[in-house]
């Protein structure tokens, strides 16, 4: 599978009434025996078919932070971007598949973006007990590209 993005979620993320910085945003570690097949239409991952989230002793779902959009005029894009996501020190014995961004709507969990590819050879990695961090590419969490008229 690939990185994806969610209908439902995309459109809360740019809702001024649910957006970032409205409500409680947070990253998810996706277990690697989770059988969970995402579909950009899903609307939840409450009860989702086959989902497993990292379990280990020390892991709690991380706030979204450091939200920004900048308009990058020369590329034609609009640039979106968010803080590294440190989940602190996670016990061995656990191997994340992927990092699920989901606007918590009251224990519901509307999904937005799941990333389990990356260049930088992160996912799917094995709980060592050591810091788990989740580097943001130079480029932002993600890109909107734009016409040029």
């Amino acid at each position: 599978m690939s990185n994806i993005t969610y209908n439902k979620g995309l459109a809360e993320w740019h809702d001024p009434a649910t957006g970032p910085g409205i409500g409680d945003w947070e990253w998810i570690l996706e277990r690697s025996t989770s059988t969970y097949t995402p579909n950009e239409d899903d609307e939840s991952l409450l009860d989702k078919a086959g989902f497993v989230e990292v379990s280990v002793a020390s892991y709690v779902r991380t706030n979204l932070a450091g939200t920004t959009f900048a308009a990058v005029h020369a590329s034609n894009l609009v640039k979106i971007d968010c803080n590294d996501v440190s989940f602190g020190a996670l016990e061995a014995g656990q191997t994340v598949k992927s990092a699920i961004l989901a606007r918590n709507d009251a224990g519901n969990y509307v999904p937005v973006l799941r990333i389990d590819t990356d260049s930088g050879a992160l996912l799917p990695r094995a709980l060592s007990g050591g810091a788990f961090t989740l580097q943001i590419n130079a480029s932002g969490l993600y890109t909107i590209g734009t016409s040029g008229q």
